[in-house]
């Protein structure tokens, strides 16, 4: 795998509204980055409070027994918190700076080992070996896998997946700390790599639901202070608060809390680091270089097997004599050397040869002490039998439900907007929705866009004129569809949602129909 050269990408408008006010990038390109190049500027810089907010995800319930969806109600939510941490505009351009640098000595330290960079795929540009200027995505490192197990699979295999339990909010201060000295090839860290450390570690954050202004019904304040942001705007800021000082005076006058990182282990010792800053993916990496290291000595040159991670989920394939002592090996390892465990629950077993009728492969999963059959291995949003690749169930389930909802607000607006005005005819607006929520032609890039405007003619009449302007096609979730059957060289996945059209008309029909009987 050839890594691809980085661009500056945090030197870049970021358009969230924080503490203080939005960076012009283009016209302070120049004193941005003699700032955060300035290691004094940077060891004395002090850092302001997160916002911190929850991003929720709805989980995909199995049925027992089974990989299918379980379609059943309770009444209780299986969705998961994500929570989420962003600084403010000159924090994120010190912690972009500082993981652009540390990302560069990190792949040095792979390439020093032959083999190692492989083994390591996320928070990476890597450029496709045969595609120019086209870099590696998710599902060439999951189809990588797969081909993987099935050139196994004549001799039989056992593919092992792990995942960190609480990755990111469970990492060890002393190890990520030590971590990154060793990589400065320090045995301490610089005063200017301490101050980020801590801005990373110590972090501090107040809740973006405080600074909302009203309480819904669902005991969630939902609106931010337009008026008070109009006025900021008005005066050249584009923030929540006017000037640091604002800020503080909130925190005096007690309508504003901070908190402090609440990431705790079982000693009450602090540990963890916010997703969401610019540097989190870079320091994730290089916390679990040395882990890295250890697997690809031990699983892939003495045991001859197979070793992927991607962020915190981890691959294994080996031999039937090697599977138990490699289980124990890499919860260890992860325990010991990472101080972080594997999650028990999501570790999993999954067995693979090649299927007696068919002579092709076929998947096991070890479950309750024996193999069933024909249950998928799951890897970076595909499910894999052997004998063919599929997307995963939960994925497919999410863009059904997003274009659905899509649907029933569509309609339920275009009712309302119907009856409120009864001149107007009823628009739903199709065609949008049916860009999004149906298939494209992959192979045109481009399409013509013509405007109509008035413009003055000779003799003083307004005449109407007629521009074309290209404009590139968006990609939307079918371009992504076929472009994986495409990288995957399977057509199985295409067929997944061959139903499409019909479930997206069905959906018009019926909630249009629901919308008509409950609003006119």
């Amino acid at each position: 795998m050839m890594e691809q050269k980085r661009k500056k990408t945090w030197l870049k408008h970021r358009g969230y509204l924080h503490i203080t006010d939005h960076i012009d990038v283009n016209s302070r390109r120049d004193e941005i980055l003699a700032k955060v190049k300035n290691t004094a500027f940077v060891e004395r810089h002090a850092f302001f409070p997160l916002i911190h907010t929850n991003v929720k995800l709805r989980r995909y319930k199995k049925a027992e027994g089974s990989h299918k969806r379980k379609h059943s109600y309770n009444g209780k939510t299986h969705a998961k918190l994500r929570p989420l941490h962003y600084a403010t505009h000159i924090d994120s351009m010190i912690f972009g700076y500082y993981s652009e640098f540390l990302q560069n000595l990190y792949l040095t330290e792979l390439e020093r080992t032959a083999g190692l960079a492989a083994c390591i795929t996320a928070y990476r540009r890597i450029l496709h070996p045969s595609r120019l200027n086209t870099s590696m995505n998710t599902v060439h490192f999951a189809h990588e896998v797969f081909q993987e197990v099935s050139s196994r699979a004549s001799q039989e295999c056992w593919v092992l997946k792990f995942d960190v339990d609480s990755f990111f909010s469970s990492m060890d201060h002393r190890v990520l700390k030590q971590s990154w000295a060793t990589l400065l090839q320090k045995t301490t860290l610089p005063d200017d790599h301490y101050n980020v450390f801590k801005a990373a570690t110590k972090f501090s954050f107040i809740l973006k639901d405080d600074l909302r202004i009203r309480q819904s019904r669902f005991k969630r304040r939902e609106g931010f202070d337009e008026k008070l942001l109009s006025e900021n705007r008005k005066q050249g800021t584009n923030a929540f608060f006017h000037n640091p000082k604002a800020f503080r005076k909130r925190l005096a006058e007690k309508t504003l809390r901070i908190y402090k990182n609440t990431f705790r282990n079982d000693e009450d010792e602090m540990i963890g680091i916010p997703q969401g800053l610019p540097i989190s993916a870079t320091l994730a990496n290089i916390y679990l270089l040395e882990f890295d290291k250890l697997m690809f000595e031990e699983v892939v040159i003495n045991r001859k097997g197979f070793y992927r991670r991607y962020s915190d989920d981890i691959i294994v394939i080996c031999g039937s004599a090697d599977k138990e002592f490699l289980i124990d090996f890499v919860s260890k390892a992860l325990k010991e050397v990472s101080k972080v465990n594997a999650s028990i629950e999501k570790t999993e077993q999954y067995f693979f040869k090649l299927d007696e009728a068919s002579g092709k492969p076929l998947s096991h999963v070890f479950r309750n002490g024996s193999l069933v059959k024909n249950i998928p291995l799951t890897y970076l949003g595909f499910e894999f039998y052997g004998h063919k690749t599929l997307i995963k169930s939960a994925n497919l389930s999410k863009f059904y439900r997003r274009m659905i909802d899509s649907v029933k607000s569509r309609t339920k607006r275009a009712v309302l907007s119907a009856k409120n005005n009864p001149g107007l005819s009823m628009a739903i607006y199709k065609r949008r929705l049916f860009r999004l929520y149906t298939n494209v032609n992959l192979d045109k890039k481009l399409s013509n866009r013509r405007f109509r405007t008035l413009v003055p003619g000779r003799y003083g009449y307004s005449v109407v004129q007629t521009t074309s302007k290209k404009k590139k096609f968006a990609s939307n979730y079918f371009s992504y569809v076929n472009r994986a059957a495409q990288d995957m060289e399977d057509d199985s996945i295409r067929k997944q949602i061959r139903r499409h059209r019909t479930i997206f008309n069905q959906a018009i029909v019926k909630h249009l129909k629901k919308a008509l009987e409950k609003y006119t």
